[in-house]
């Protein structure tokens, strides 16, 4: 590895630790949403409905792992979840009035908390960092993309003999 990405690495991980910090639940911050209902909820802002497994790949996750994740959403009365009409093997996930409420809530919060990390950066500065990490962020997802191909052509290891 070379330097750089060396570096690279260590940031993010940082990022990610620190990042997370002023958002959790257990922060006291009005509406904030964990990173996985905040996600799916932002999607669907944008979408309006999604099947699970149209979320699932957006997020690049397991379609059990959304549906854990969206029956919390449910619980929570964030989401609403219906069969599909053409397919009824699919579920069609919604957004509530409520879901749309804390997402709004916990987007104002962070935008608060990145307003305040922020505040002495230039608006140049500030959106040059939100375009690599716009960036950062497309070549993360093509690699991913990258690496399940790839391990989808693998054949299956055969079983000890």
């Amino acid at each position: 590895m070379d330097e750089t990405a060396g570096a690279i690495e260590a940031e993010v991980a940082m990022l990610l630790r620190l990042a997370g910090r002023p958002t959790r639940p257990s922060s006291g911050l009005e509406g904030s949403l964990d990173r996985s209902a905040y996600l799916i909820l932002r999607l669907l802002l944008v979408e309006h409905s999604e099947s699970v497994n149209a979320i699932a790949d957006h997020l690049r996750l397991d379609g059990s792992t959304v549906t854990r994740q969206v029956i919390a959403l449910e619980t929570a009365g964030h989401v609403t979840r219906r069969r599909c009409t053409d397919d009824g093997r699919s579920t069609i996930v919604e957004p509530t009035p409520a879901g749309l409420a804390a997402l709004d809530a916990t987007r104002a919060a962070r935008s608060v908390a990145y307003d305040d990390v922020l505040a002495d950066w230039s608006p140049a500065d500030r959106h040059a960092l939100a375009t690599l990490l716009a960036r950062l962020n497309a070549s993360l997802d093509d690699r991913a993309r990258r690496v399940s191909a790839r391990a989808a052509r693998q054949p299956a290891p055969l079983g000890d003999a």
